[in-house]
């Protein structure tokens, strides 16, 4: 996970309120509580832990027990915006609130009545991963805080190995990731000329071509690498230039009937000529640039960030 200053220090102050552990570098808390271990972290969006969001997990045995939705908990604990279980994995989400204040007064109230709901329902604690009923510790498996236990500790440190090996000696298909980056920014051209017939203002469609272009290239050249990114890079430039053409000589030939590939190559005329202002032209097209730098940069720092935190495992 990554987090700024600002939410470090929010889930710090949470962590030592609730007089768990603090792990700086992957902004979680972690500890036990009441027979149960748990951690206290953020939504990940892959930019970032969202700063008002606050989830407390807790690991649960399978013992044949499935948490049932309690509206009633909710309406007494109003600052919480739901419990769910998914696995070995039971989840209490906070509503959304900016002052850490507020946040710590919520817990206070309901983390105790959480655990002691768990207790009432039949929970016990356990692994998240196998959900065996047996002593658990956090640990930070593959960009996630989990709790697990030794066992499934040491398989998941053996799978990050076998991970890391694996990604050591792919080999990138040069050829086979052009291929893929045109075809996605085919799609991303095809979305410049669409939104702009349609009427809208094409903001969406530079951010669809830098993400169809850059994951074309990773899925036919099996990895994205620097030399991709590049790649990738100034094939987006050059398709946006084309699309943003193509779609002019769309609305050139409709105004003047004919065909599309006449208007295109009369655009340099009229632009000269000045019947089609240069200013709204250049502006629209580095407004789509823009909008490409806008989806290229969080998507190759998300491949990036794969890329580096799959293969990372460490006990909290």
């Amino acid at each position: 996970m990554t987090a700024n200053r600002k939410v470090t220090a929010r889930y710090a102050e949470i962590a030592r309120f609730l007089g768990l552990h603090f792990n700086e570098e992957f902004c979680v808390a972690y500890g036990e509580k009441e027979g149960f271990t748990l951690r206290v972290s953020g939504l990940d969006t892959g930019r970032g832990i969202e700063y008002g969001m606050v989830c407390i997990s807790v690991g649960v045995a399978e013992n044949g027990v499935k948490f049932e939705p309690d509206k009633q908990f909710r309406k007494e604990h109003k600052g919480i915006m739901g419990v769910v279980q998914e696995k070995h994995t039971v989840r209490m989400t906070l509503k959304r609130y900016v002052r850490v204040e507020k946040i710590k007064g919520i817990l206070q109230e309901s983390l105790p009545a959480f655990l002691d709901m768990l207790r009432m329902e039949g929970f016990t604690n356990g692994c998240e991963l196998c959900g065996e009923m047996k002593e658990t510790g956090a640990a930070y498996v593959a960009g996630n805080a989990i709790c697990l236990c030794d066992e499934c500790y040491d398989k998941a440190t053996q799978n990050a190995a076998a991970y890391t090996a694996n990604e050591k000696n792919k080999k990138e298909n040069l050829v086979g990731g052009v291929v893929g980056a045109l075809i996605g920014s085919l799609l991303g051209a095809a979305s410049i000329i669409l939104l702009s017939q349609l009427g809208y203002v094409a903001a969406i469609s530079g951010v669809i071509m830098a993400v169809c272009a850059l994951k074309g290239y990773e899925l036919l050249g099996g990895k994205l690498t620097k030399k991709g990114v590049i790649i990738s890079g100034v094939i987006m430039i050059v398709m946006t230039y084309v699309g943003d053409r193509v779609d002019w000589a769309i609305m050139i030939a409709r105004e003047l009937e004919t065909d599309v590939f006449y208007g295109y190559r009369l655009l340099p005329l009229l632009l000269s000529e000045e019947v089609i202002d240069m200013t709204s032209y250049v502006l629209e097209l580095v407004l789509l640039y823009a909008l490409l730098l806008v989806g290229a940069i969080p998507t190759i720092q998300n491949a990036m960030r794969k890329d580096k935190v799959a293969g990372t495992i460490c006990k909290l």
